[in-house]
């Protein structure tokens, strides 16, 4: 954390991604005068922003091109041409860390300065609680100083992965949207505690609780995922059909991010 201080950071797009970053930054101590929001609806900048008083600006303001720190969330269609404006006023030493799916490493160096450090993360919405799983592709120019600047931003969000610029639309099932896919099971655990008589705050919190708590066991434990199955005995699914359901999602989420690729021309 202590590599922010001091750093002006710009986050250009005010949309979900960019009230988490707006949102944690300022929870983790990044004073609230070194943080501009911009984004194309003037009026949902200047409500991200004032709530947690960081400036609004526009895309032509100054201030984005001398950030020190340039964290792009805008849709995946709006990112190369926001880079290609803002191009003529970026330099060396600057970080620019892309929020957006479906948009390689190799087009976003290609929009901006060469040499210039840029790297590319798979948003994940628990970050929002400082939970979140934020895989990382870096570019090919992130000297250690950059680097220590990406890992800041994102230990602020939760946990990270570096991974390969040619894992990243695996990263879209596997991170970014597994939490909508895992939360069905949530749904029909809650309606079940709710059917047997608990309050829908006291199942919520049982079927979440139940879920989180088996994903720590199977981080901390050395036990295999049929060891972990065996402890309790009882099947209540058909465990292969759903295990096929969530690698078939997968696989989707990574079909679409490619067909999402090549339309966007990256």
């Amino acid at each position: 954390m202590n590599a922010l201080l001091g750093k002006r950071i710009a986050i250009i797009g005010a949309g979900n991604i960019g009230r988490i970053l707006l949102e944690r930054l300022t929870t983790s101590g990044i004073p609230a005068a070194d943080m501009i929001v911009c984004d194309s609806d003037a009026t949902r900048a200047e409500e991200a922003s004032g709530r947690l008083g960081a400036r609004a600006c526009s895309l032509t303001d100054e201030a984005l091109v001398s950030s020190d720190i340039v964290l792009l969330t805008p849709p995946p269609k709006a990112v190369l041409e926001i880079l290609k404006a803002l191009a003529p006023g970026l330099r060396p030493g600057q970080v620019v860390i892309s929020f957006a799916a479906a948009i390689s490493v190799s087009r976003l160096e290609a929009a901006i300065p060469s040499g210039m450090a840029i790297a590319r993360v798979m948003p994940n919405a628990p970050s929002l609680v400082g939970k979140g799983m934020n895989p990382v592709a870096y570019g090919s120019h992130v000297p250690p100083a950059s680097r220590a600047l990406v890992e800041a931003i994102l230990q602020t969000l939760g946990e990270t992965v570096e991974v390969r610029d040619e894992q990243m639309n695996w990263c879209v099932g596997l991170t970014g949207a597994a939490m909508r896919s895992l939360m069905p099971a949530l749904e029909g655990m809650t309606e079940a505690g709710v059917e047997a008589g608990f309050s829908a705050e006291d199942a919520r919190h049982l079927a979440a609780k139940v879920m989180l708590g088996t994903a720590e066991l199977v981080l901390e434990s050395r036990l295999s995922f049929d060891e972990v199955k065996s402890l309790t005995p009882m099947q209540t699914v058909d465990e292969e059909g759903v295990a096929r359901i969530y690698l078939e999602a997968a696989r989707a989420a990574k079909q679409k991010t490619e067909a999402a690729e090549s339309k966007l021309g990256a």
